[in-house]
């Protein structure tokens, strides 16, 4: 099958691209055809994108890394035992806002939300 080839060929000098990627570069090469039968496709082709590593370093500092205690058991949690957190930039006329909100894995009850 010609598409099939076509998503070889991609993936031989493209290996990160998962299928929405795979489908974008298949659009541009005149292909139309949905994200579903990409996604077919490379499966049955045995092709899964390559994860890139983490930056562990940034502008020349070490990135701080710690211990994974939770160790993806989110479930079963006590009241105010495990606390997650996630920082969003807002990008303003007069420069970026930064949000970030504090849930409880308890309940998903968000606890604290900061703005600055």
């Amino acid at each position: 099958m010609i598409l099939k080839e076509h998503i070889l060929a991609i993936h031989q000098t493209h290996m990160m691209y998962g299928y929405p990627r795979m489908k974008i570069a298949l659009r541009d090469k005149g292909f139309h055809v949905n994200h579903k039968k990409v996604y077919r496709l490379m499966s049955e082709l045995g092709i899964q994108s390559i994860i890139r590593k983490k930056r562990r370093i940034w502008k020349n500092r070490v990135s701080r890394v710690f211990d994974n205690v939770l160790e993806r058991q989110f479930n079963e949690r006590a009241e105010n035992e495990v606390f997650v957190t996630d920082i969003t930039y807002l990008p303003t006329k007069t420069g970026f806002l930064y949000l970030s909100a504090v849930q409880d894995l308890y309940n998903n009850e968000i606890v604290v939300v900061m703005a600055n």
